[in-house]
């Protein structure tokens, strides 16, 4: 008990004390008893995969995430602690702040180019995938498989030739909108928000180009963010298994953000599936009129910040995370709300289409007991004292993101 609450005081303590007082935590939780210990096993043998991190938005502002990094919710060490076997790394580039399609898809270009140099860094922790023998091989030599992702169809504008440039540099799967509508479709955002401002709801003809193509490459469509018509034109265009790369349970929580039970049904019945994202908004109905409130009580404290950098930038949205983060955590969710939105799709359609996408490092806040991906284990803790078979454990964690890339991507 003294280790685990050495490790709530982390911020006290220097990187090094940090990566050993949260190694030996993780270790004398999972040995207190024998079935414990077997339970922290059964994760650490699992294949375990996470289909949407943003870490490398941090790593293309200078910040080294090889190494422990006190303010990230993920980084090297954390991914070792946390038993990750496969993480997607989101490709996304602000539609706010850059002022045309070839600077979109040149930013694109230069995070993947980010990435590889992160990999050629750490050649024996990490491995780039761009087919599912890469996936096997990396398994063997116990080097985490990395995959990009791309969030978004705003950085490919109107030149269906940039997805297979995309592809060719390990593209596994294609967001086709991010928050903001473009030329494929219409985002969930705008068509609940903004829909009289349109000029196209759902997939544009454009867009149905773009699936078909990826369609034919081995891409998988990714809807996560995706408005519900542009949705369901996606379900009737694509031939191949689609996912939500990090989206949760509207019925759970009434967010536009998260799909409702006959979107989740069609996902199941195309063979794809829904990872869950930890965000406290799109799990807890509550939480995001609380993080207003917050929000609104560091109004000078924000007005400084956007003195000092910009406020579309990477930096501000940061800065802005480290100032309150803080605050929030005292109203967040838990661990068991995952679980809560995980088991409503086992019990809605089957364990064979439900997995997790976190959104770890691209949200400001997550649940208590899932703070970081050295958390994991707590997971597979969870599922386990639900009453989850080790089999179906397995299929959550990560066997369900595997059996859908060997299906579609080439």
């Amino acid at each position: 008990m003294k280790l685990i609450l050495l490790v709530i005081k982390l911020p006290a303590l220097n990187g090094i004390k940090v990566k050993l007082f949260l190694s030996l935590a993780l270790s004398l939780f999972f040995t207190v008893t024998s079935c414990e210990r077997s339970i922290h096993d059964i994760h650490m043998e699992s294949f375990v995969a996470d289909t949407h991190n943003d870490i490398i938005l941090r790593a293309m502002e200078g910040e080294d995430i090889l190494s422990f990094h006190q303010e990230t919710q993920s980084d090297l060490e954390k991914f070792k602690l946390g038993g990750v076997d496969l993480q997607v790394f989101s490709i996304w580039v602000s539609p706010s702040n850059v002022n045309n399609d070839e600077e979109y898809f040149q930013k694109a270009n230069s995070m993947i180019s980010k990435l590889n140099f992160l990999i050629s860094r750490v050649p024996d922790d990490w491995g780039l995938v761009k087919s599912f023998q890469d996936i096997s091989y990396n398994n063997r030599k116990n080097k985490m498989s990395c995959v990009i992702g791309v969030e978004g169809g705003h950085i490919i504008g109107n030149k269906i030739e940039r997805i297979d440039q995309l592809h060719n540099r390990g593209m596994k799967y294609l967001g086709l909108t991010w928050n903001n509508s473009n030329n494929i479709a219409s985002s969930a955002k705008d068509e609940v928000l903004n829909i009289n401002s349109l000029s196209v709801i759902g997939l544009s003809n454009f867009g149905k180009k773009v699936v078909r193509r990826c369609n034919d490459l081995g891409v998988i469509i990714d809807v996560s963010h995706l408005g519900e018509q542009a949705f369901w034109d996606v379900i009737e265009q694509s031939k191949s298994p689609i996912i939500a790369s990090h989206s949760s349970v509207f019925s759970l929580c009434p967010h536009y953000r998260n799909l409702k039970d006959d979107q989740i049904k069609a996902i199941a019945k195309k063979g794809g599936a829904v990872f869950i994202n930890f965000y406290p908004g799109y799990i807890d109905s509550t939480f995001s009129k609380k993080a207003d409130l917050v929000d609104s009580k560091y109004d000078i404290e924000l007005e400084i910040l956007a003195e000092k950098y910009d406020t579309l930038s990477n930096q501000y949205w940061f800065e802005k995370m480290k100032l309150l983060k803080h605050e929030k955590a005292k109203f967040a969710p838990n661990i068991n709300d995952v679980i809560k939105h995980i088991s409503y799709v086992v019990d809605l359609v089957g364990v064979d289409f439900v997995g997790i996408g976190s959104d770890y490092d691209g949200v400001e806040i997550m649940p208590t007991g899932l703070e970081n991906v050295a958390k994991l284990p707590f997971l597979t803790k969870k599922l386990i004292e639900n009453g989850y078979t080790i089999r179906d454990v397995r299929k959550i964690l990560g066997g369900n993101f595997k059996r859908i890339f060997k299906e579609v991507c080439k």
